[in-house]
């Protein structure tokens, strides 16, 4: 039995799980944790419960080498600012050399053994000459990893057509699949631009309602359909699916407004 915590080092990201070992770990702690990558800094969102935790032999599982202290925050916010150096220096190498990416984001581990840079980019890029120089620069490890758009506009944070800051970047861990068909079962527009998000793919929202959007147009009569009301047979000419409601005409022209719940579509009850 291995008493097992949940802990991030950035936001945004999905949990890790690291051995707490013995010791006594709440909610925002921070801790020191061992991984395979070296030392990283990080806080607690998963108090530890005790699990019988299986992994494959060549796979290290995080560990906790210690409750963080304030000299440990203090070096943390020094590596913070020797990141955005980093950034800085590697997207000036990058237009140096001339190499047709993006640079988004720059990690030091806790130890500063090894830095990781992370980069966008619309196909294969030779960066050795780039590996090379931040080498020279950094004086440590260097990594590169490429990521899709996604993660470029995760990493890259920004704010959204809705004018609130990407969801990707606060509180997304993952990305599920978005297809245009959500946007069809929602009757939005379907535009280019008015579809896309920050990445330029179809914006994640479009998922967010997609199942309730659903069930409304399941239970929503067609325009045109025959329905019955408690005023007797009616045409549906419009279908209100926020409201939950149905415009219909009746055979004198007139035109009424009823709840879903007040009208009985006349194609479910034959069957």
């Amino acid at each position: 039995m291995t008493r097992v915590v949940g802990v991030r080092w950035r936001t945004a990201d999905p949990i890790s799980f690291a051995d707490a070992g013995d010791y006594e770990l709440h909610r925002n702690n921070y801790v020191v944790l061992t991984t395979q990558r070296g030392r990283e800094f990080g806080w607690v969102v998963k108090e530890p419960q005790g699990l019988v935790m299986s992994q494959p032999d060549d796979e290290v599982l995080l560990t906790v080498l210690r409750k963080g202290t304030a000299s440990d925050f203090g070096r943390w916010q020094q590596i913070k600012e020797m990141e955005e150096d980093a950034f800085r220096l590697s997207r000036a190498k990058v237009r140096e050399l001339h190499l047709a990416m993006k640079i988004v984001e720059t990690h030091y581990t806790f130890d500063r053994s090894r830095m990781i840079v992370t980069y966008g980019s619309e196909g294969r890029v030779d960066f050795r000459p780039l590996l090379r120089e931040l080498g020279i620069a950094l004086r440590c490890r260097v990594e590169l990893k490429q990521v899709g758009d996604r993660d470029v506009a995760k990493l890259a944070g920004g704010i959204g057509k809705c004018g609130r800051v990407l969801c990707c970047a606060t509180w997304m861990t993952k990305f599920d699949a978005v297809g245009i068909r959500m946007a069809k079962e929602q009757a939005l527009p379907i535009s280019a631009d008015g579809l896309a998000g920050a990445c330029g793919r179809l914006r994640c929202c479009l998922r967010f309602e997609y199942e309730q959007y659903r069930e409304i147009n399941r239970s929503l009569p067609r325009v045109g359909e025959e329905i019955d009301t408690p005023n007797g047979l009616a045409t549906v000419i419009v279908g209100h699916r926020l409201e939950e409601t149905v415009s219909v005409r009746y055979s004198d022209d007139e035109v009424m407004k009823w709840s879903l719940t007040d009208v009985t579509r006349r194609e479910l009850r034959k069957h």
